[in-house]
């Protein structure tokens, strides 16, 4: 009888351990897209992602560490949620397509540390992919700041890439990288170190088990810093990390902080073939919605634009008189000029070139240095 009763208990012990979720699984509506999410042996949140059931991007970390609190390991899931249905239309005056409709299936996983503050990671899986995102939606007036965001793509050691370099911050003519693109690394391994030493600005491109991933950040709000890639060779997966510390404005904060709740931006992996890659709107899809206003004045077209043809000393009255006429003859709607416009024509001129424009319905446009006090350059109006 005692044997019984012993077997009993571990038939139920044993019954009971295999019951327990180890894993939960996220997908799209048509089944196509999947995430795989977990902690791991340090109570870290993982993801692993599929494309038709082969392994696109393997075991992955999350996380926020911030100044106050550790929310990437000894986590522990308090509640993840069914899907919910996510619906959104809207316009754009340029892009891929003027009427946009997006949908996917949202779930949000709700986690504790060992303080028993909470954060969730948010994911929306869509037909063209994943976006996730952090939320912390404690309210606190009190600033928090991240030091360091852990989310990472696990790419299989086979896998190929395309990739830009991310420039030097304050190298280049007059300290103006990072500005202009570096020279792509075209379908190299995934784990290939860039020269420059900086890492990879998005969006980047990987071609993994026969599948395309595009990996990218959209909605980033103003107390939440750009980031960019680098390969990790401990954890050999490619990580988010934050700007170089010259990138900071003067007298600016670097690395995110806000108050609470705060929500960090989406972090997007397109996946499927070139063409969906190509035609995704993911990027506007997840995008804050536009102030609201009138747009009925802007309208798009072509421009003549002397500099881009003849440099510096085109940025004068008889030249830009030369365009204005180009423009029109071409039924262009407008002419760019360029720097420096303030000194080498003159406010007194620019109205009458205003003037001769409109009369051969064209429009001006003019140029201004938005650097501020970040590099040296000397092109004005600035500021």
């Amino acid at each position: 009888m005692k044997n019984i009763i012993l077997l009993s208990l571990l038939f139920v012990s044993m019954t009971s351990f295999v019951l327990k979720p180890t894993a939960y699984y996220f997908v799209n509506a048509d089944k196509t897209v999947k995430i795989e999410f977990n902690l791991n042996s340090e109570n870290t949140p993982s993801y692993k992602v599929f494309f038709k059931d082969k392994v696109v991007i393997n075991t992955s970390e999350l996380g926020i560490i911030r100044e106050d609190a550790d929310f990437y390991t000894g986590l522990e899931i308090v509640s993840v949620s069914k899907p919910i249905p996510i619906q959104s239309s809207y316009t754009m005056l340029q892009g891929k397509r003027k009427q946009i409709s997006y949908t996917a299936n949202q779930y949000t996983v709700s986690l504790q540390n060992n303080k028993g503050e909470v954060m969730d990671i948010i994911f929306q899986l869509s037909s063209d992919g994943i976006a996730f995102r952090y939320h912390f939606p404690e309210t606190l007036n009190e600033i928090k700041k991240i030091v360091e965001e852990k989310t990472s793509y696990n790419f299989d050691a086979t896998t190929k890439a395309w990739l830009q370099p991310m420039s030097k911050a304050k190298t280049g003519w007059k300290e103006t990288n990072p500005s202009y693109e570096e020279h792509y690394a075209m379908g190299v391994p995934v784990n290939t170190k860039p020269e420059i030493g900086e890492g990879w600005v998005y969006p980047a491109l990987f071609q993994s088990n026969a599948t395309w991933v595009l990996v990218s950040e959209v909605g980033l709000p103003r107390n939440y810093c750009g980031s960019r890639l680098v390969y990790n060779d401990t954890s050999k997966a490619m990580q988010l990390t934050f700007p170089q510390k010259e990138e900071v404005f003067p007298d600016g904060a670097l690395n995110p902080e806000s108050t609470l709740p705060w929500f960090t931006p989406w972090r997007t992996l397109t996946i499927g073939s070139l063409k969906t890659i190509t035609e995704s709107t993911m990027g506007t899809d997840l995008a804050e919605p536009s102030i609201p206003m009138d747009t009925s004045f802007i309208k798009s077209g072509l421009s003549s634009w002397s500099w881009v043809l003849l440099k510096d000393d085109s940025v004068n009255f008889d030249t830009t008189l030369q365009f204005i006429d180009y423009a029109s003859q071409m039924h262009w709607p407008y002419c760019l000029i360029d720097a420096d416009w303030d000194t080498r024509i003159g406010f007194v001129k620019m109205k009458e070139l205003v003037a001769y424009a409109k009369g051969k319905n064209v429009k001006l446009m003019v140029w201004y240095n938005s650097s501020g006090s970040w590099n040296s350059t000397d092109y004005h109006p600035k500021s």
